[in-house]
């Protein structure tokens, strides 16, 4: 448990002294994405991609949700997106 709190501690501190313009991927993001009752089972719930890496990132690599989630972050200003939001993508239940 120690380690995994080391490591999210880790990664908030760096991802605070080297932020990353764009929408970027986490596995944090993923375990919100869950948290927040929505059907993610891997990374493609908002990538085209299976294992997307932040180093070359780019937008056309993001699906319907993903982009949705990079516009209200943008919008925003947000430094990284808001996976609450993800309740008011447009669609059905099959698309949240």
């Amino acid at each position: 448990m120690r380690v995994v709190i080391r490591g999210l501690v880790a990664s908030a501190l760096l991802s605070a002294v080297f932020p990353i313009a764009g929408a970027w991927a986490t596995p944090q993001l993923f375990v919100e994405a869950k948290k927040a009752g929505t059907p993610a089972k891997n990374c493609q719930y908002c990538h085209t991609v299976t294992m997307p890496k932040k180093e070359d990132f780019k937008p056309d690599e993001l699906n319907d949700r993903g982009k949705f989630l990079l516009t209200d972050m943008q919008q925003r200003k947000l430094k990284a997106p808001d996976i609450q939001k993800l309740k008011d993508f447009p669609g059905g239940k099959e698309q949240k």
